[in-house]
C-alpha cells in the first residue's frame, strides 16, 4: 500500500502559537491568514513547516492556508491554556536519535539513494532538531536514550561530534537499549571534546521552576528496561525537590505485565509501583520517555506520563516544555528542516503505511497544559 503524502494541518499547538505541516504543497507562495493578519512564505515545493505566532492563549481562532495553486483550507486551532504565574524556563527533549542506523521500516529496507545528503538522515534529524529548539529558546536538551544505534565506538564517536555542534547548549543524556545492545563494549567516559557523559544512575538539575531528573532504565543486551535498580534514588532526588519535578527516562512505563504493544518497556507492578511512590512524595510530577516512537499521553493519579517518538522516523519530532509557577506546557513539534521532512514524509510509508497512523497520536497526545499541583487535568 502506498501511503499519500500528509495533508495540511495542525501538527502542534503552544500557548501563544501554532505549527503548521504538510506532505505536499506545489512550489509559490503560501498564505496563512488568521485574525485579520496574514504572512506569506515562498516554499520550495514538497513538504514543509510553519510556525504561526502571536496567538492568544487558550482561545480558539480559524487558520486560512492559501497554497501557490490557489487552494484555501480552513484549519480550526485551539491554543494551550496557560498555567497560572510567570513563565520560568524552556527545556527540550529528544529520543531514539539512532545514530549510525542506515535502514527504516519492518524489513529495514527503505533507506536514501547514496550520495543524495552529506550526512545521512539520523545526523540531519537530530541536528534539525536540536537548532530548532534552541532557537525557540530551550536552555537544556534532555536526550533520552538510543542516541546511537549500537553500542559501537563509531556510533559513539558520531554522537560526541553531534554534540560538539552544539557547545553553549546545557544537556543531559541517558542510554537507551540500543545504546547498551552489546553489553561488553561499554559506554564511552565522555562524548565529544565537551565530555558529555552518560548517566549511568540517577542524576538531577535544578533549573528555574522544575528539578529535571534522568535516570537510566537500560539492561544491557535486553530490550526491556528496568526502574528497579534506580527507584530509591529517582524517588529520593524526587522528594528532596523544593521545586516540582519532571523525570526523563528511556523505556516507557507499562500498564499491564505483558506489553500491548511492540517494544517492550517497564512492565507493571514494577511500572505502576514506581509511579505510585512519585505520585505520593511529588503530586503533579511529569514522567516523560521516548523508546516506542510514538507520541501518546495519560494520567496515572495525578502524575502525567507522556511517550514522545523519535526525531528520526516519522513524524521526526522534538519536545519544547514551557514552565511557569503553577505548571508546565508540553508542546511535540515536527522537525520542519527540508530534508529532514523529505525523509520522515517517506519514512511514514513503514509497515504497509500503517506507522503513518500509529506513530503521531492525537494532537492531545502531543500538546497539552499541565498543572503541577495535579488538581486540574488541562488539555488544549
Amino acid at each position: 500500500m502506498l501511503t499519500a503524502a500528509s495533508s495540511v494541518g495542525v501538527f502542534a499547538v503552544g500557548p501563544n502559537w501554532a505549527q503548521i505541516t504538510w506532505g505536499d504543497l506545489s512550489p509559490g507562495v503560501v498564505t496563512f491568514a488568521v485574525g485579520g493578519k496574514s504572512t506569506s512564505i515562498e516554499h520550495a515545493g514538497g513538504p514543509g513547516s510553519y510556525v504561526v505566532e502571536d496567538l492568544p492563549a487558550g482561545s480558539s481562532a480559524e487558520i486560512t492556508v492559501t497554497t501557490a495553486v490557489g487552494k484555501t483550507i480552513l484549519l480550526p486551532v485551539h491554543t494551550l491554556t496557560e498555567p497560572w504565574g510567570r513563565p520560568l524556563t524552556k527545556f527540550a527533549t529528544i529520543s531514539d536519535l539512532h545514530l549510525g542506523a542506515l535502514r527504516w521500516g519492518f524489513f529495514k529496507t527503505m533507506t536514501e539513494p547514496e550520495g543524495r545528503f552529506d550526512d545521512p538522515y539520523p545526523v540531519r534529524c537530530a541536528r534539525a532538531a536540536i537548532s530548532e529548539a534552541a532557537r525557540w529558546g530551550a536552555e537544556l536538551l534532555v536526550i533520552k536514550g538510543d542516541a546511537a544505534q549500537h553500542e559501537d565506538p563509531d556510533c559513539f564517536d558520531m554522537l560526541g561530534r553531534l554534540v560538539d555542534e552544539f557547545p553553549d547548549m546545557p544537556m543531559m543524556l541517558i542510554p537507551g537499549n540500543h545504546d547498551v545492545d552489546d553489553g561488553a563494549v561499554g559506554l564511552p567516559d565522555g562524548l565529544g571534546e565537551r565530555r558529555l557523559a552518560f548517566a549511568t544512575g540517577v542524576e538531577h538539575l535544578d533549573v528555574d521552576g522544575a528539578r529535571i531528573i534522568v535516570a537510566n532504565t537500560t539492561k544491557p543486551r535486553y530490550g526491556s528496561g528496568t526502574v528497579a535498580e534506580v527507584k530509591d534514588d529517582l524517588i529520593q532526588a524526587a522528594a528532596e525537590a523544593n521545586s516540582p519535578v519532571f523525570v526523563g527516562l528511556h523505556h516507557q512505563l507499562q500498564t499491564t505485565r505483558t506489553p500491548r504493544y511492540y517494544p517492550k518497556g517497564i512492565p507493571a507492578p514494577e511500572s505502576t509501583d514506581f509511579l505510585d511512590e512519585l505520585g505520593r512524595v511529588q503530586p503533579g510530577a511529569v514522567v516523560s520517555s521516548g523508546h516506542t516512537h510514538r507520541n501518546r499521553v495519560r494520567y496515572h493519579g495525578d502524575v502525567l506520563v507522556t511517550e514522545v517518538a523519535s526525531t528520526k522516523d516519522w513524524p521526526g519530532v522534538w519536545g519544547a516544555y514551557a514552565v511557569y509557577e503553577g505548571g508546565i506546557c508540553q508542546s511535540v513539534r515536527r522537525t520542519g528542516e527540508p530534508s529532514v521532512m523529505e525523509w520522515t514524509e517517506y519514512s511514514r510509508r513503514a509497515v504497509a503505511g500503517l506507522w503513518s497512523r500509529w506513530s503521531p497520536g492525537r494532537l492531545e497526545d502531543r500538546c497539552l497544559s499541565h498543572v503541577w499541583a495535579g488538581d486540574t487535568h488541562l488539555v488544549g
